[in-house]
């Protein structure tokens, strides 16, 4: 869970005056790469888990959450982008309590998702470092992360 951590760590970078934007891209860039050696590991030992199932995912939201909303306060992405996306993943996170809780099963993250998480971490680490046009890869992210949560939507109501 040591991306769930990074996150006040990150919160603590972002919010610091003069720090280099590269230190805050760092601490983000390093939890998507935790996020995907995590992911290959627990497969590769068979070592996959409900828990783990559920708060991978959790602790993906909570980083890139904080990461919207800190780029939004600063006025580096629309603060509506951010709305939408804060919506949807606090959507996704009842959702993910709700199947925790009655035991149903857990709808595994789609080809769909994982693409909207690869543009958000490109786009969000690109508008961190001040990279113009990033914020349009962050936009592209929230458009295919809404498809994706719709389509999570529409797979556990057909269980």
């Amino acid at each position: 869970m040591l991306r769930i951590a990074a996150v006040p760590l990150f919160l603590y970078l972002f919010s610091l005056e003069g720090i280099s934007s590269y230190w805050i891209a760092l601490v983000f860039v390093l939890t998507g790469i935790t996020d995907i050696l995590d992911g290959r590991l627990a497969r590769a030992r068979n070592q996959v888990t409900r828990f783990g199932v559920l708060a991978d995912p959790l602790a993906d939201k909570l980083i890139m959450l904080a990461a919207i909303i800190s780029l939004a306060s600063r006025g580096n992405v629309p603060m509506w982008v951010a709305g939408l996306l804060v919506v949807k993943e606090v959507a996704l996170i009842i959702g993910a309590g709700f199947f925790l809780v009655s035991k149903s099963k857990v709808t595994p993250a789609s080809r769909l998702g994982k693409s909207a998480t690869v543009l958000l971490y490109v786009g969000v680490t690109g508008s961190i470092l001040g990279i113009a046009y990033s914020v349009y890869l962050v936009l592209l992210g929230v458009g295919v992360s809404l498809i994706a949560g719709l389509d999570y939507l529409r797979q556990a109501l057909q269980r």
